[in-house]
């Protein structure tokens, strides 16, 4: 059964990741405070903090009891059926070193009528000022224009992005792999960062596939629904479709390219 909210909860899931966008185009890099939540390569930043706090206050406005997970924090509510995924700053690094990619991601998970799913969804790029936006069933829109999607395949006729933010000699081995292998098989192989909006855009039809393990539910949650909404997938290495907020390895793709990209990930 449909979740009741959804017409609701797109438009105030748009304006609240408008609200973080403008945060962000607004802030002064001059004055930016970083700092590192471990010893080498996850930062964070007083943006990332002020853009959340602004998608807050829009989504407390409209939904005062719901639950708000983000990755700066979490802000409780009475109503856990309706639990909202924030990042504030879908690729941190490269904001605070002037890369202009990046992106804030907002979406709503409804647990009504027994379902448990994803169902309204927002990605804001405010360097382009563009905004993917998708509800469950009823699609996927830039700018309000509809999302074609893609059916392009093979994988050698796609770009694949992949990344990994991690200062352990094993994990970066490991990855090291992965890239070895998608080099071997893909057009080309693409480590852009923000991973939000790396999905936003295999919604679009611009990258074909997507893989990057370990991610939390606010940094895939609005990109897995844009991209399913436009015909991709999104499923975990062994392709199973993600289903639940857990932290989680993920591979997503324009779907023509899937069973492809998972053959090439075996036993990675």
């Amino acid at each position: 059964m449909r979740c009741g909210l959804i017409d609701d909860a797109l438009a105030v899931c748009a304006a609240a990741a408008r609200a973080g966008g403008c945060v962000l185009a607004g802030t002064d890099r001059a004055e930016l405070d970083v700092t590192l939540k471990d010893a080498a390569v996850d930062l964070t930043t007083s943006a990332d903090r002020a853009s959340q706090a602004a998608v807050v206050a829009e989504l407390r406005t409209a939904f005062p009891d719901h639950v708000v997970v983000g990755e700066e924090g979490t802000v409780a509510g009475t109503d856990d059926r309706h639990v909202w995924y924030v990042d504030g700053l879908d690729g941190t690094s490269n904001y605070a070193h002037g890369i202009p990619w990046y992106a804030v991601s907002v979406a709503l998970r409804c647990q009504e009528h027994g379902g448990d799913e994803v169902v309204v969804g927002a990605v804001c790029d405010p360097v382009h000022d563009q905004l993917f936006c998708a509800a469950r069933g009823l699609g996927a829109t830039m700018n309000g224009e509809p999302l074609p999607g893609s059916a392009t395949a093979p994988l050698r006729s796609v770009v694949v992005a992949t990344q990994i933010q991690s200062a352990d000699p094993a994990r970066i081995h490991r990855y090291a792999g992965t890239v070895e292998r998608l080099l071997n098989a893909a057009r080309s192989v693409r480590s852009p960062g923000a991973p939000a909006l790396i999905m936003a855009h295999i919604a679009a039809g611009h990258f074909g596939a997507y893989v990057e393990r370990e991610m939390a539910p606010w940094d895939i949650s609005a990109g897995q629904l844009l991209i399913e909404e436009a015909g991709g997938r999104v499923t975990d290495l062994s392709g199973r479709r993600i289903t639940s907020a857990d932290v989680t390895d993920v591979a997503a793709s324009n779907g023509a390219v899937h069973d492809e990209l998972l053959a090439v990930l075996a036993g990675t």
